[in-house]
C-alpha cells in the first residue's frame, strides 16, 4: 500500500524521498478531475451533433477598479503562499504532522508578503489596463463544454461535503467523542455521500447555467462513473479501511490466472495502520492485516470503468433522453449492494436485519433508475419533439 504519494514514488522509482502528501486526497483530486475532462467531451459530442447550443452570456470588457476584489485576490494568495512556502522552509515540521500542519498558524511570512506584493502589482496593473468609469460588456456564445471546470469545482466542493456528512452520520459515535478530529480529518468519506451531493450541486449549477438538465444527466453519466472507477483507487492505494471480509480461502482453479491480490489481500503498509506489525519494518505505516480479506475497492473501480465504456459507447444509440443517467445508476446501484455483502461496514438493525446505509442507498438508487427510465420512456413516446436529444 502507499499511504503518501512518498511511498509511491518510491515503488516506481526506487528512490528514498520523504513526501507526505497523502495518497488518498491526491488520487481523489485526480477523480474530479478525470470526471469533469470526461464531461467536458460529453458536452462537446452533443455540441457537435447539434443536441445542445450555446447560451448568450456576457463578457466583461472593462470597468472601474474593484478595491474589494483586488484586496480578497491578495489576501487569497498570501494564505496560499505562506503555507506551502512554509512546507518548503519547514519540510521535517511539515513531514511529522500533514494535517496538524496544515491547521496550524505556521508557514513563511517572507514568502507570503512577497506573493502578496507581486498579486497586488499585477492585479493593479491589469485593472488599469481595462479601466473605465463605467461597466462595459460585450455579448458571447457560451458553450457548455467551456464550463467543465466550474462544474468539477462544484462537484468536487458538494462532493467533499456530502462524503463528510454521510460519514458523520454513518459514524455518530465517533463524531460525538471528537468532533472537531471528525470534522478535520484528511480520512473519513463516504462515497455515496459524495456521489449524491455532488449531483444535486451540479444540477443547481446547471440550472443557473440555463443547461438542459437532461441533457447534462446523460453527458454525466459516464463521467459519473469514470470519477467513480479513480476515486475507489484512493481506497484501494492507500488501504483506508474500505475493504472487504476476510478470506482465507485459497484461490480458485479458475481464476488461477489472476494476482493473488485480486482474490484476498494483506493490504501492507496500510494509511490506518490496522492488523500486526510487518517483521523489519520501520517507520509511520508498518502495519498489515492478519487475514486477506476481499479487495472490495478494485472490484468497484474495475466495474465501474466497464459500465463507464458501456454508457460512452452508448451515447450516440440510445433515443430517449435521460436513460443514460438513469441506467447508470441502475449500474452503480447493484454493484455497490453485492459488493456490500463482501465488505466491512457498519450496519443498521431494520426489522431484525443487519443492513448497511450503503445497501439502502444503492437498492433506492435503483429504485429511482428503473422508474426514471420507465417514465422517461413514456415521456419520450407521448411527445417526441420535447424529449428527443438525439
Amino acid at each position: 500500500m502507499f499511504p503518501t504519494l512518498g511511498h509511491l514514488i518510491n515503488y516506481i522509482l526506487g528512490t528514498n524521498i520523504l513526501f507526505p502528501m497523502p495518497t488518498y486526497g491526491f488520487v481523489l483530486v485526480m477523480a474530479f478531475l478525470t470526471g469533469g475532462l470526461v464531461i467536458r467531451q460529453s458536452f462537446i459530442y452533443r455540441e457537435k451533433t447539434g443536441v445542445i447550443a450555446s447560451q448568450k452570456g456576457k463578457k466583461l470588457i472593462s470597468a472601474p477598479i474593484n478595491y474589494s476584489d483586488l484586496i480578497l485576490s491578495v489576501v487569497f494568495n498570501f494564505i496560499v503562499a505562506y503555507k506551502i512556502g512554509g512546507i518548503i522552509t519547514q519540510y521535517d515540521m511539515f513531514t511529522k504532522g500533514v494535517d496538524s500542519y496544515i491547521f496550524s498558524t505556521l508557514g513563511s511570512l517572507w514568502i507570503g508578503l512577497l506573493v502578496a506584493a507581486l498579486t497586488l502589482a499585477y492585479l493593479y496593473y491589469r485593472a488599469k489596463q481595462v479601466y473605465s468609469p463605467e461597466k462595459v460588456y460585450e455579448e458571447i456564445d457560451v458553450y457548455p463544454h467551456t464550463l467543465w471546470l466550474n462544474i468539477m469545482v462544484v462537484a468536487a466542493f458538494a462532493g467533499i461535503i456530502g462524503a463528510k456528512l454521510f460519514d458523520i452520520l454513518e459514524n455518530l459515535d465517533s463524531f460525538f467523542k471528537d468532533p472537531l478530529d471528525q470534522l478535520f480529518s484528511s480520512g473519513g468519506f463516504t462515497f455515496y455521500g459524495g456521489l449524491i451531493m455532488g449531483i444535486l450541486g451540479v444540477f443547481y449549477y446547471a440550472r443557473k447555467q440555463k443547461i438542459d438538465i437532461l441533457t447534462l444527466m446523460d453527458a454525466a453519466a459516464p463521467a459519473i462513473l469514470m470519477a467513480y472507477a479513480v476515486g475507489r483507487m484512493a481506497c484501494m492505494l492507500s488501504g483506508d479501511g474500505c475493504w472487504g471480509v476476510p478470506n482465507p480461502e485459497p484461490k480458485p482453479e479458475f481464476l488461477a490466472f489472476l494476482p493473488d491480490w485480486m482474490w484476498a489481500y494483506d493490504f501492507p503498509h496500510n494509511v490506518i495502520k490496522e492488523g500486526v506489525p510487518i517483521p523489519s519494518c520501520n517507520g509511520d505505516y508498518c502495519y498489515m492485516l492478519d487475514v486477506p480479506v476481499f479487495p472490495t475497492p478494485f472490484y468497484e473501480s474495475s466495474l465501474s470503468l466497464v459500465f463507464a465504456i458501456i454508457v460512452w459507447n452508448l451515447k450516440g444509440r440510445v433515443k430517449v433522453a435521460g436513460v443514460l443517467f438513469f441506467l447508470m445508476l441502475i449500474m452503480n446501484g447493484i454493484t455497490r449492494f453485492f459488493i456490500e455483502k463482501i465488505r466491512v461496514n457498519n450496519t443498521y438493525d431494520i426489522v431484525g436485519h443487519q443492513i448497511t446505509q450503503a445497501e439502502i442507498i444503492s437498492s433506492v438508487l435503483v429504485l429511482i433508475g428503473f422508474i426514471g427510465i420507465f417514465f422517461m420512456h413514456r415521456i419520450y413516446k407521448s411527445n417526441n419533439k420535447s424529449i428527443t436529444r438525439y
